[in-house]
Order: C-alpha cells, then sequence, then structure tokens
C-alpha cells in the first residue's frame, strides 16, 4: 500500500517535469505505466534526457506546503536563507532567524533527518546552504506521530537535489554581490547497482549598519538615562563537502551513506558609545569602546540508511543511524577608551563549545487491509553539549593578562530521548481519508556547572503522549477541506541553556538557564483550498496554545546592567489565518502569501520583575512574487515580503520590509544561465525597532540596516544522463513522513 502511495506522489511530479527522477529523500526512475513496474521497453529507446524543473512553483499537499525552488529562476545565486523568506507561512528577520506564525520554535531538517548543522547557529547554517543545490522546501505545520513531536511552531524540511540516474553529470554555480557570495559544484555518478554523488559548495555574507539605544530604569526613586550609539559590521560564511553514496544489495534491500563535513565562521564588529546620567539631567560621557568577536566551527554528519520490501506489497522495513557533532570557537576582544582616547580597558574572552548527537531509529510499515496502512516504529536520541569558557583582563599595572577567574565556567549538559510512534492512514474512498496515531517521547536530562563550586543537578523526566488526528475531505473539481489536530513539543537548545555571559557590552549582558525545562503546545488547524494547472489557493485558520512556554526575562539591577536570560514563565495563545494564491500562464506566474494573527503572552510567575505581565498584538505578514518568460530566453523576477512586529512578553520588535528585482538569461539549450538582481532599490535602509519594558525600565533600540545590494550569478552543466534498465524501483530509507495520500487535494 505504502509503496503504491509513493508511487502516486512520484507520477504526479513526473507529468509536471517530463521525466521523473527521485528527490533525496530517495528518487528513482518514475513508472511511467501505472502498474508499479517501470516499462524497460520505453526506456530503452531513451537515449539521453535533460532534467528541467517546470509546473507549480508552490504545492499544497495533504498534510504540507511545498515549495518547489528547483522551478525558483533566482535560486542559482540566492542562499537557503533567502529562499525561505518566499515561502508561504515561513518569516526570515533581517538576522536571518526563521519563523512560523511568530514561532522561532522550529524543528529544521535536511532530507528528512536532523543535522548538526543547525544545531548552533541556525541562520548562519542557512546562509551556507547554497539554493543552487535545493529541490524543494518542505513547511509542515501539524506534524504527523511519525515525526519527532520537538518543534512548537511546525517543521520546515530542505530537501536537497539529487540524479539517480545512469550516468556523470556535473554542476557548477557561483554569484557574488554587494551583500552576499557563494560557490557550489557537485558530480554525480550512477552505474549499476552504485551510484556517487560529491558536492561541495560555500557561501559568504556581509552586512552593516548604525544605530542607536534609549534606556532609562528606576534605583531607589531616581530615574536614571543611558544612551548609546553604535556602529556594527557583520560578515561570515564557509565551506561544506559531502560525499555519499548508495548501493542496491538486491532487489528489495538498499544501503546509503552520506558523510557531510562543513566548516563556518561568523565575525561582528561593533563600535559604540555611552553616555548616562540622571533623566532630564545633561548626560555625562562614559566611554568609547570597540569589540571584535570571532565565531569558527567544525562539524560533521555521518548517516547510513538501510531499506527491505518483502513479498507482500507495501510491507517495509527501515533502519538508520547518524552522528553529528560540531564544535564551535568564539572568541572576542574588548577595547574601551576614554573622553581623550587613552584605552582604559582590555579584555578578551574564549569559549569553546561542543555538540554531539547519536541517533537510531527503525520504521516499519504494514498494509493491513487494502484501505488501511499502519506505520510504526522506535527511536533513540542521545544528546551532549560542552561549553568551556575563560575570561582574561589587562593588568595595567604589571603589563600583562590576569584571569578573572569569577566569570569562568565549564558546563556540561546531557539529554536522552527514547521514542515510538504508530499510525494508521485510512482512505475510507477516493474523496475521503483519514490519518491518526499517537507518539510518546520519554526524556531525561541534567548538567554539571564546575566554578566557582561544582554543582551537578538531575532534571526531572517527563513523559510526553503527543496524539495526531488529521482528516482530508476532497470534493468534485479539486478542492479539499482538512482539519488536523497534534501536540507538540520544544526542548530548550545550547543557546538558550548554556550560562556563558558575554560582556562584550558589560551594561546589557545575555545569559543562558541551564535549567530550562521543554515547553508544550496543542495544535489545531482548518484548512481549505483549490489548486489546478493554471493555479489556485488555499486559506489555513489555526489556533497554538503553548504552556510552560520559554520567554525571554528582561531586568535591571541596582548597578545598572541590563540583564537577558530564560525561563519557563509564558502561556501563549496564538490565533490566526494564513492565504496563499498562485495563478500561471505560460509566460507568467504570480503568487500572493500572507496571514493575520492576534497573539496572546502572560506571565506564570506570581512574584518577581515579570509577576502579572502580560503582552498582546496583531501579527501580519504578506508576501509577492511575480515571474515573465521573455524572448531570447531572458526571465524576469519581481518579489517583496512585509512583516509584522515580533511579540515578546516584555514588549516587541517593529516591522520590515524586503524585496528583489531579478533577470536571468538561458543559453546553450538551458544548460548555463547569468544573471543580475538588485536587493531592496525602494528601500535601501530599514529602521529595525525593539521596544522593552519592566516593572522599574524602559528600552528603546533602533537598528539601521543597509540592504540595497547588486548580485551577478552564473551555472552550467556538463555531462549527459541515460536512464538504465533496472531490476525494479529502488528506493531508500526516508525518516519521515513525506507522502503525498491518496485522495490528496493537491492537483
Amino acid at each position: 500500500m505504502r509503496l503504491i502511495v509513493l508511487f502516486v506522489g512520484f507520477f504526479y511530479f513526473s507529468s509536471l517535469v517530463g521525466q521523473s527522477v527521485n528527490d533525496s529523500m530517495g528518487r528513482r526512475v518514475a513508472d511511467t505505466t501505472g502498474s508499479g513496474v517501470v516499462d524497460s521497453a520505453k526506456i530503452e529507446k531513451m537515449e539521453t534526457i535533460e532534467i528541467k524543473v517546470s509546473g507549480s512553483l508552490i504545492e499544497n499537499k495533504s498534510d504540507r506546503l511545498v515549495y518547489n525552488a528547483a522551478a525558483d529562476i533566482m535560486a542559482k545565486g540566492s542562499s537557503a536563507s533567502e529562499l525561505l523568506a518566499k515561502v508561504p507561512l515561513v518569516d526570515v528577520d533581517m538576522d536571518g532567524n526563521v519563523s512560523i506564525r511568530g514561532s522561532q520554535n522550529l524543528r529544521i531538517l535536511i532530507n528528512g533527518r536532523p543535522s548538526g548543522m543547525m544545531a548552533g547557529n541556525v541562520a548562519d547554517a542557512l546562509r551556507s546552504l547554497p539554493g543552487a543545490s535545493i529541490d524543494k522546501i518542505e513547511v509542515i505545520t501539524n506534524p504527523s506521530a511519525k515525526y519527532d513531536a520537538e518543534g512548537t511552531g511546525g517543521i520546515i524540511n530542505i530537501i536537497l537535489k539529487e540524479v539517480k540516474i545512469k550516468g556523470t553529470t556535473s554542476n557548477y554555480a557561483a554569484g557574488i554581490g554587494t551583500r552576499s557570495a557563494n560557490f557550489s559544484a557537485d558530480v554525480t555518478n550512477q552505474n549499476g547497482k552504485t551510484g556517487i554523488t560529491a558536492r561541495l559548495g560555500g557561501h559568504f555574507w556581509r552586512s552593516w549598519g548604525d544605530g542607536r539605544t534609549r534606556r532609562t530604569n528606576e534605583i531607589n526613586g531616581i530615574d536614571y538615562l543611558l544612551l548609546q550609539n553604535n556602529s556594527v559590521n557583520n560578515w561570515g560564511g564557509g565551506p561544506r563537502l559531502t560525499l555519499g553514496i548508495d548501493h542496491q544489495i538486491s532487489k528489495k534491500s538498499a544501503i546509503n551513506i552520506t558523510a557531510t563535513l562543513r566548516s563556518r565562521f561568523r565575525n561582528s564588529d561593533n563600535a559604540w558609545n555611552t553616555s548616562t546620567g540622571k533623566e532630564n539631567d545633561p548626560v555625562v560621557f562614559l566611554w568609547n569602546q570597540a569589540t571584535d568577536n570571532l565565531t569558527t566551527g567544525l562539524g560533521m554528519d555521518l548517516n547510513a540508511d538501510y531499506r527491505k520490501t518483502f513479498k507482500k506489497p507495501g510491507r517495509d522495513l527501515g533502519i538508520s543511524a547518524q552522528y553529528t557533532v560540531d564544535q564551535d570557537n568564539t572568541d572576542y576582544e574588548l577595547h574601551r577608551f576614554d573622553s581623550i582616547g587613552l584605552e582604559t580597558r582590555f579584555e578578551q574572552s574564549r569559549n569553546i563549545g561542543q555538540n554531539r548527537e547519536f541517533t537510531v531509529q527503525l520504521d516499519f510499515t504494514e498494509p493491513l487491509t487494502s484501505k488501511l496502512l499502519m506505520e510504526s516504529g522506535l527511536k533513540t536520541i542521545l544528546r551532549s553539549v560542552n561549553s568551556d569558557y575563560n575570561f582574561d583582563s589587562m593588568d595595567y599595572s604589571l603589563q600583562r593578562l590576569a584571569s578573572i577567574d569569577y566569570r569562568k565556567n565549564r558546563f556540561d549538559y546531557y539529554q536522552n530521548v527514547l521514542g515510538g510512534y504508530t499510525q494508521f492512514s485510512y482512505n475510507a474512498s477516493k474523496l475521503l481519508s483519514f490519518k491518526f496515531g499517537v507518539r510518546a517521547e520519554f526524556t531525561e536530562f541534567g548538567g554539571r556547572l564546575y566554578y566557582p563550586t561544582e554543582d551537578r543537578y538531575i532534571g526531572k523526566p517527563y513523559f510526553n503522549p503527543i496524539p495526531y488526528f488529521n482528516v482530508n475531505r476532497n470534493f468534485d473539481g479539486g478542492s479539499f477541506l482538512k482539519f488536523t489536530y497534534t501536540q507538540r513539543i520544544q526542548r530548550p537548545s545550547l543557546f538558550f541553556l548554556n550560562p556563558y555571559t558575554n560582556f562584550s557590552d558589560p551594561l546589557n549582558i545575555t545569559t543562558g538557564n541551564p535549567r530550562l525545562n521543554a515547553e508544550l503546545s496543542n495544535n489545531l488547524e482548518l484548512s481549505w483550498g483549490k489548486y489546478g494547472k493554471t493555479g489556485g489557493g488555499g486559506v489555513n485558520v489555526y489556533y497554538r496554545n503553548t504552556d510552560n512556554a520559554i520567554e525571554t526575562i528582561r531586568t535591571i539591577g541596582k548597578d545598572r546592567v541590563y540583564r537577558t536570560t530564560y525561563g519557563n514563565v509564558g502561556l501563549n495563545n496564538t490565533v490566526g489565518m494564513d492565504m496563499n494564491a498562485n495563478l500561471k500562464t505560460g509566460k507568467w506566474t504570480l503568487n500572493f502569501n500572507g496571514g493575520l494573527g492576534y497573539v496572546m503572552i502572560r506571565s506564570l510567575i506570581d512574584t518577581g520583575s515579570i509577576a502579572g505581565l502580560s503582552n498582546k498584538a496583531l501579527t501580519y505578514n504578506a508576501g509577492f512574487r511575480g515571474s515573465l518568460k521573455m524572448k531570447n530566453n531572458w526571465q524576469m523576477e519581481v518579489w517583496g515580503r512585509f512583516n509584522a512586529p515580533t511579540i515578546s512578553l516584555q514588549g516587541y520588535s517593529m516591522s520590515w520590509f524586503f524585496h528583489m528585482v531579478g533577470f536571468k538569461k538561458r543559453f546553450n539549450e538551458d544548460r548555463g544561465g547569468l544573471g543580475f538582481g538588485i536587493d531592496n532599490p525602494l528601500t535601501p535602509q530599514i529602521d529595525i525597532v525593539t521596544r522593552t519594558q519592566g516593572t522599574d525600565f524602559t528600552f528603546y533600540s533602533m537598528q539601521r540596516l543597509n540592504l540595497w545590494g547588486v548580485r551577478v550569478n552564473f551555472d552550467y552543466k556538463i555531462g549527459s544522463m541515460s536512464v538504465e534498465k533496472p531490476n525494479q524501483v529502488k528506493r531508500k530509507l526516508q525518516n519521515d513522513d513525506l507522502k503525498k495520500a491518496e485522495g490528496d487535494g493537491a492537483m
């Protein structure tokens, strides 16, 4: 049953591109007969083929929304971060932070699997992934029981391109611009039962701007004022290498092994001046300061997947294992000067952080009847995190650096998850289908701090049964109506846990909370839509309730230091509506996506600085994309997106707008292309405003970013491919639930 369902999805895609090639989740030669068996006679007549992508840019499936990045004419020369900014339901802010419906608590997967590259700075990881290597981006707001329960906001699955047919090809692409640059090269060889793939890529980005901060706080009945003006220059990037091999062991079993090695760097140079005094009195110069923050990292993913099919059609067994390790070294230097330019302070810090994760998963699929499919599995995840940091300060009397012992520490943390699931897919008719199941996850965690005295702690283990229910009703004419309910868990990442404190601005510091617990959300969604060959649209109405929510906590003490940390202190209720529409003709396509929501957050704490706090506001976003095929193989694209403020318990960040115009010329029978793009020509600078307040303080920050830029990119393909005569349609392990169910409303 499952094999037939998978085939239906692949056959649909083949009708769009002319020749179907399995994607990186396990694509192979498509069945052209509708019988589940490849027609080898037809294949023998095809000496060579060219893989071309056409069809809808956006598709709505029964359990996910799909952005066909391979159909985006400007994908080559972009990064994954820039492509995500175009995807309905997804928001990407100016710092590269990704959210869905206002929540950044997401699970980002690469080819259906967690990736170590997403365990650290997600914004940097997405910038480093070339857009030309991406086939599809799938947005799953309410994942089924087969997925890990992690990610209250949902799942984003980035599927990389992979061609698995006989022959050898190579693809090359490069781009350069005022704000970013990239390069990529890949070689694929498929011969007989074995396929080998090698990919090399890299990305460079930069951003710059200036801003100002105004902060007031009350101490013993006296109001104090602090003013700061700053300038910032950020840049980063890094190369990435992937090697993969897949082998057909027999007619009913196959294995795939993939290794990815990546490095990354990020630098932030800041300069600012600070003045302070009593409010309504003239302020007094405090200091000028310059800081240099540099992070370098090295990581590896190693994956092994094994799949076995049986005589009974649809019975399927998959075993997968993954090991990831990432190490980041973060260094910063601080130089402080007085009013006449003399250095009054010099300090430096080094933080060595390492993440390790080992995962083993078993999946089994069994068709119980012609209409009922059962899927079940087990999974274990073993995570460990280590962070070791120290601070040194210049002793000017001795002219040497001395350790600041009270600020150094070492943090060890572990988290072990054991999960299992069972779910059923029932096709009551061609127009009505159900999917329901439950996932159970048991989590244990603990940690240790070493200074000033050793502090061990073991968190209280928790058990979460995660229900899932989906009903999909199709109607004549292609429209559909579906309802989904599920729960989600958000476990805190190292970013929130790490007690490391960055003192680059000693009056504004941030510290993690190693004792955070997971948050739990209930998600309901009702969707309606209709899609056809020339376009369509959809509307989603949703409600999300998040208990024990991890919220940012900001306070100011008598030392007038603005402190930021995190706690399980919030109750978040969000209700809203998303809309998307697209229209396509032979020469042009138009796409619109937008949303409107209402967020209500209140504190669960009865005492302290956040007792009784609450916040509520409207959220909204809108995006537009238009592309046009012109004469002589020229293409044009116009794209823009507007996002509303981001809401937190104590404040909000203001809205922003980004847009782009691009042109591309295809040549040599579409084997190559040369493109040119302009970023933000109408609004070359934007102001990002953040406001927060507490019981005795107010905080206002405005950062002006320069977003105008130009880019030029080039791509070319060498070689050709022929379709091999296979003994069967090959498959490899899929570590997710990304399949097209029978009766899907998408057309």
